[in-house]
């Protein structure tokens, strides 16, 4: 794994992420050597205004850097899934799209891996920092370090969701991560929950942090993954209790009536929004899916499957709002509009991480999963409706259940990886994708342990296929 090799005091690290909250090119953020001194909690946590700078600095690095948090998710698993077809020509996105991944592929090591653990390692410094602090109020620290610990139990959930078995890091101290095993997929999703239970307990349930914005995790962005985690691990008390919280919570959050208004900044939908750091762009995956002419292999390099095109049911209003076409004398080709903004010096929307209408179809999965069919189907039609379709006619656990399924695959395309995550985690991924996928194979499910990486670190072990 990527032990992340410091080559200057840990201050310049917290300076460092300081200097990435306030500029996006972050690229060297990453070179740096073991630790030498203990004194970045002197510097870096004596006060509010840089200690709020080294969290925030993430953030700036998940929307700038090449990253799964920079559309990355939606993009390489749409093209893994049966979401996207692929017109990059390099060969390492190719593999993706034929699922014949290789445990070099670069974009394996440098958009999941390496991004992750980058980002956890920062949140592991930033946590030791707050707790070595004596100079923050004990409300500055219970911010920072719950923030510093959602970060890190969203990173994990995303590398166990795609690797499998991970080693969790819960320092900086490169000479303990440097050989660290992998953990089961129990142990890290008990990891995550711990962190998400803590952050819950230690963030606010507001925004006045980030002066209003939903652009720093809240409470209720822990309490949504918390709702998620708790549906792929199948403890559907629990994702019913969590995703209620948000769902009662109408003074804060609510569906939008508008399908084009739901991923404007700041949306009364969203719960955690990235905010965009690079001049002239509003969102990395605007700036993708948007086709304003025909796909080519460099920046518009992915478009919608027919076969989800053709998932819209009649009168479907997210077929006539979140689905844009581009023609021309050869063909159509269709992509996500759900941002409406590509490239615009104004800034309207921001990048959706966590937002209601996965609330109600978590919710609506947990009911039906613990027979509470009128409950699950009250749920369900409340998306439906809000996209101007009738209620279902599903009545039997096992129609809900697929009900269920389609209104994830046609409300939450294109966004976060939820396709490939859901094939993946309701062991569906063979039926559906084996018959479109020429060389399916059932270990394509999870991606390979970086190659570079187990040269560091001869403790990784590898998934089953590679």
């Amino acid at each position: 794994m990527n032990t992340v090799k410091i080559n200057s005091p840990r201050v310049s690290k917290l300076i460092m992420i300081i200097g990435c909250a306030l500029s996006i090119s972050c690229d060297e953020f990453i070179t740096i050597d073991p630790p030498k001194t203990e004194i970045v909690s002197e510097v870096v946590f004596e006060n509010e205004l840089s200690a709020n700078a080294a969290i925030t600095g993430i953030y700036s690095l998940m929307i700038s850097s090449q990253s799964f948090t920079r559309a990355g998710l939606e993009e390489y698993t749409g093209i893994l899934s049966d979401e996207m077809i692929n017109y990059s020509t390099r060969p390492d996105q190719i593999q993706f799209h034929l699922n014949s991944l290789t445990t070099r592929n670069s974009d394996v090591l440098a958009l999941f891996w390496k991004e992750a653990y980058k980002y956890i390692l920062n949140a592991n410094t930033i946590i030791e920092g707050v707790e070595r602090s004596g100079s923050l109020s004990s409300s500055a620290k219970n911010q920072i370090s719950g923030e510093a610990k959602f970060i890190r139990a969203y990173c994990y959930f995303h590398l166990v969701n795609l690797f499998g078995e991970v080693p969790y890091l819960k320092t900086s101290d490169y000479r303990i991560n440097e050989n660290a095993l992998r953990s089961p997929v129990s142990v890290v999703y008990e990891n995550i929950e711990a962190d998400l239970r803590e952050a819950h307990t230690l963030l606010k349930d507001d925004y006045t942090v980030s002066n209003g914005e939903r652009t720093r995790p809240n409470r209720g962005a822990a309490t949504a993954l918390l709702a998620r985690l708790y549906l792929y691990t199948e403890q559907w008390d629990k994702a019913n209790q969590f995703a209620s919280l948000l769902i009662d919570n109408t003074t804060t959050y609510s569906l939008k009536d508008d399908l084009n208004e739901v991923f404007l900044a700041n949306s009364e939908e969203a719960i955690w929004q990235l905010a965009p750091v690079i001049p002239g762009v509003n969102t990395p995956q605007g700036q993708l899916f948007i086709l304003s002419a025909a796909p080519n292999s460099t920046t518009r390099r992915v478009s919608l499957t027919p076969n989800l095109v053709g998932a819209f049911q009649p009168g479907d209003e997210r077929r006539s709002n979140w689905v844009g076409s581009f023609s021309n004398a050869v063909a159509t080709w269709y992509y996500c509009h759900k941002y409406k903004v590509g490239v615009n010096p104004v800034v309207s929307e921001y990048s959706m991480m966590f937002r209601m209408a996965e609330q109600f179809l978590i919710r609506a999965e947990a009911r039906a999963n613990l027979d509470d069919l009128i409950g699950a189907k009250t749920d369900l039609n409340i998306v439906r409706n809000r996209a101007g379709l009738p209620d279902a006619m599903v009545n039997d656990k096992t129609s809900i259940l697929q009900g269920i399924e389609q209104e994830r695959r046609v409300e939450l395309f294109a966004e976060g990886g939820h396709r490939w995550f859901d094939l993946r985690r309701t062991s569906r991924a063979n039926e559906i994708l084996g018959p479109v996928k020429l060389d399916w194979q059932p270990t394509d499910v999870l991606l390979p342990i970086p190659e570079a990486e187990r040269l560091l670190n001869p403790n990784l072990t590898q998934n089953n296929g590679y």
